[in-house]
């Protein structure tokens, strides 16, 4: 390689820099140790004239996620609606089997919690999966695709063994269950969280659940389910890294590989820190559980937002037990009734579209509050239209009204679930920023602990208490958490000033605002680029 080829090259890599392994080197005696492959300036190994070179990237560099072509963040918006609505629909399947599914597998006892134990043990991996999964998204030596694509795999596996297994089979049912939630959580935390897809499957799976059991049974339903995994997994592998910190690495590698023997070695900027790959791993894994108890914003989220999920999957009971019940409409029916409230997830859509453009005019009048007013306004009109809408629904559920009016409440209860539900996690992503999967692992452990545990009453509570005063009852519940985003935009700049992690990201936010590199993230943004 000629020299003048050389220095071309290097000059294209972005802004590099350089750091020389020379002990009489001033940068070299400030510069951070290396790690992973590479050698230590002052290692036996390494050379006394090799020089480091730092790569990153330049202004309008196609190799920065940021930069991509429409054309290729579309495809991967295409690629993350379908992880996942696959994910989710999962969740809710089984829910409108006609009969249910422990009467289907001959369970001696197949009422009570029974019947809600195969949706409550797949939000169990849930639990679970986030708290690996998430770290090691956030890695730069793994990167979000290895993680997305493992998973995926083995997402199709648990789907495979779960339209197979033997009838009689209960326990193993339920095994393939949890672990399918647990291969399942990685969309969650990584891809597009903060979009509105996330509900469009388990508003279809009791659907599908409902016909398409009555006609042609239960395995059918798990064998389209297991279409929709393969389709996914198709997709996510054919999605790019997505991740910054990899591709640098990767574009270092290939740089080392391109020039050798030139004296200078290629390093990207996650491989300047004094940790080595364990310690970066163990550090990244047990920062969920920082930010759960050592953080006021993440604990406050993951109890209101952990609630309000595990009601949903409770409506998923009370809702037949209405319309089957009281009205006595068929499964397939009640399961397209219940589809009623995307109408008011639609609706939340195109009000996050609308207060896109109202958020900068408050954020410039409170600066400092910049992260509250991005989001919590909605979220404060969410709650207590959530509180009222219960109450709608559980006292209107009576033989002598008419079955449009418990209906209709849906309607209200739709859009304040995804005020509040996307609201929220997009507060916590911008409010952590770098640390956003780990909050966002926190919030995914915490709902599906209460979707889990919660669900799991709901039968002994509706059999004691009835519809109107169990649905009074998660309405008293929610009054009170509403007040939590209400706190949060009085006082979240002192509880955020008192936060270490965010200390650690004023610097990098206050250089992305003078850049003009912080926009306003849409409901339907791509949080993985």
């Amino acid at each position: 390689m000629e020299k003048a080829d050389y220095s071309e090259k290097v000059e294209k890599t972005g802004p590099i820099v350089s750091v020389s392994s020379s002990s009489s080197s001033t940068k070299s005696e400030t510069a951070p140790p290396l790690t992973g492959n590479h050698h230590h300036p002052s290692s036996p190994g390494a050379s006394p004239q090799e020089e480091y070179t730092v790569v990153s990237f330049e202004p309008n560099d196609r190799a920065n996620p940021h930069n991509w072509s429409l054309l290729t963040k579309s495809l991967i918006f295409l690629s993350a609606f379908l992880s996942t609505t696959t994910t989710s629909f999962s969740s809710t399947l089984p829910s409108n089997f006609s009969p249910s599914l422990p009467v289907l597998f001959a369970v001696p006892d197949p009422s009570g919690p029974q019947r809600v134990l195969p949706a409550s043990l797949y939000l169990a991996g849930f639990v679970f999966g986030p708290l690996v999964w998430a770290p090691l998204s956030e890695s730069p030596l793994v990167g979000r695709w290895r993680v997305l694509v493992s998973a995926a795999g083995l997402f199709v596996v648990m789907c495979l063994g779960q339209a197979v297994v033997r009838e009689g089979d209960w326990v193993g049912f339920l095994v393939l269950r949890f672990f399918g939630g647990v291969v399942a959580s990685p969309p969650e935390t990584n891809i597009i969280t903060r979009s509105a897809t996330t509900f469009v499957g388990p508003l279809g799976a009791p659907i599908l659940a409902g016909y398409v059991s009555t006609s042609l049974g239960w395995r059918a339903v798990m064998w389209i389910a297991l279409s929709l995994a393969v389709a996914s997994f198709i997709g996510v592998l054919l999605m790019p890294e997505t991740l910054a910190s990899t591709i640098l690495r990767r574009k270092a590698a290939r740089l080392n590989k391109e020039f050798p023997g030139t004296g200078k070695v290629f390093v990207a900027p996650s491989d300047l820190k004094q940790e080595s790959a364990w310690v970066e791993y163990k550090t990244t894994l047990s920062r969920p559980w920082h930010l759960l108890f050592g953080e006021m914003v993440v604990s406050l989220s993951c109890a209101y937002l952990g609630f309000v999920y595990a009601v949903f999957y409770m409506l998923l009971q009370i809702f037949p037990r209405i319309f089957q019940g009281v009205y006595s409409f068929t499964p397939g029916m009640s399961g397209i009734l219940f589809t009623i409230m995307g109408l008011g997830t639609a609706t939340g859509c195109c009000l996050f579209v609308w207060y896109d453009g109202v958020a900068p005019r408050l954020i410039a009048k409170h600066p400092t509050k910049r992260e509250e007013y991005l989001r919590l306004p909605l979220v404060c009109a969410g709650g207590p239209l959530y509180v009222a809408s219960m109450l709608w629904l559980g006292w209107s559920a009576r033989s002598d009204i008419h079955w449009l009016v418990p209906l209709s409440s849906m309607i209200p209860y739709g859009l304040a679930y995804h005020l509040i539900y996307v609201g929220i996690v997009n507060y916590v992503a911008d409010a952590y920023g770098i640390y956003s999967a780990s909050a966002l692992a926190a919030m995914s452990m915490t709902r599906s602990v209460l979707g889990t545990l919660l669900p799991l009453a709901i039968e002994d509570m509706v059999d004691g208490l009835g519809i109107a005063w169990s649905c009074t009852l998660l309405a008293g519940v929610s009054a009170g958490l509403a007040l939590v985003p209400f706190g949060f935009v009085a006082y979240g700049e002192r509880i955020r000033a008192a936060s270490r992690f965010s200390a650690a990201l004023k610097p990098a936010a206050a250089a992305a605002r003078e850049g003009g590199g912080v926009g306003l993230a849409r409901v339907t943004s791509l949080s993985a680029v």
